[in-house]
């Protein structure tokens, strides 16, 4: 682990492993809270070490110190998940793989992908990157050599660190960003994440510059999972044109529904497009297949959704739309269904009561 000033998340996260693991390391970079109190109270060995503005370096700092056959890398505000105890190490058993492939849920209430975070402690195989540092490159070629495979396991990983404003991340991540393109400008996901940082910092017309930048990296080295990282380009550039230019906001969809026509969330931001430009009638047959899917089972190997995507987003989406041409029962029903999956959301139960005819309760005087 690298840690700086994590008191907030760090002693959930080390609660989550310290049971399923040998050792934990941690390279501090400067903290000036509680962090390592926290961390030596779960018998942690803490590397002191200056920022470098360099994940990898930090990354690697913690591989040099660790002595275990395999590597766990983890951050303070994810959460180890495993299905029975001891399924780490169960897990690890396999000789013949390098590394596995992790079940990651990125967010709260996000579907889960998958990430490559346990692999073998092997000094050929290094972080690369100042930012989203990676082994894949590195793995890939062990693994080749060496006449490995990567596996797959049900551990989880759970994301708990992107609620709430996120302005110093973009500030801190921005020129780290800046500086990564600069060495590797064909990872489309470094474009991906600087254009969400610059939406974040209120500065559009770059982001756009950039998600274009994205676009073209991927039609340049294309392969599984720089099209999926292209296809959120796509969701920045509608996201960014839906309310000043709706038209404009519906052909950069359909663009990129035709390049990604297995992206669900760019299928619901067509659909909200055409809504927004007065087209009800072509919403209804892009959320049919997203309302068919159970988001608490779906899992999509490269890519995490919002499961409000296929929930209370699209029905109440699809209530709008059947308003909008007239049919009162069914945009009642749309809007009851977002109503029972969001049921602290009065704004559903509201609309489903106006289209049903049912009046609402008059509240009591104190």
């Amino acid at each position: 682990m690298i840690v700086r000033n994590e008191e907030a998340f760090l002693d959930e996260c080390l609660r989550s492993i310290v049971n399923e693991v040998d050792e934990i390391v941690i390279v501090d970079t400067g903290s000036v809270d509680r962090t390592k109190v926290i961390a030596a109270r779960y018998g942690a060995r803490i590397i002191e070490r200056p920022w470098t503005n360099d994940f990898s370096e930090s990354r690697n700092c913690a591989i040099d110190h660790a002595t275990g056959d395999w590597i766990l890398y983890i951050d303070a505000d994810e959460r180890l998940a495993v299905p029975t105890p001891g399924a780490l190490r169960t897990a690890i058993s396999d000789s013949g793989v390098v590394a596995l492939w992790v079940r990651f849920q990125p967010r709260i209430n996000y579907t889960p992908y998958r990430e490559l975070r346990l692999f073998r402690r092997d000094n050929r195989i290094r972080f690369r990157g100042v930012i989203h540092e990676t082994v894949h490159p590195d793995l890939e070629s062990v693994a080749r050599s060496d006449g490995l495979s990567i596996g797959r396991t049900d551990i989880r990983l759970d994301h708990v660190g992107y609620e709430g404003d996120l302005t110093a991340k973009h500030h801190r991540n921005l020129p780290l960003l800046e500086a990564a393109v600069r060495v590797t400008p064909e990872r489309v996901f470094l474009w991906v994440d600087m254009a969400q940082a610059l939406v974040g910092l209120g500065r559009p017309a770059e982001a756009i510059c950039v998600c274009w930048k994205a676009i073209e990296a991927a039609a340049d080295l294309p392969d599984d999972k720089q099209n999926c990282d292209a296809a959120q380009a796509w969701q920045w550039l509608v996201t960014m044109h839906l309310d000043s230019d709706p038209a404009q906001a519906i052909a950069l969809a359909r663009r990129g529904v035709n390049a990604h026509p297995e992206h669900h969330a760019l299928r619901l931001m067509l659909a909200n497009a055409l809504f927004a430009a007065g087209e009800a009638t072509l919403v209804l047959d892009l959320l049919d297949p997203l309302i068919a899917i159970d988001p608490e089972t779906f899992e999509d190997p490269l890519v995490a959704y919002d499961k409000r995507i296929f929930g209370e987003w699209a029905h109440d989406l699809m209530g709008a739309a059947y308003a909008r041409i007239g049919r009162r029962d069914n945009a009642a029903e749309a809007f009851g269904r977002a109503a029972l999956l969001a049921p602290e959301n009065l704004a559903y139960r509201t609309k489903a009561a106006a289209f049903s005819g049912a009046r609402q309760p008059t509240p009591s005087r104190p």
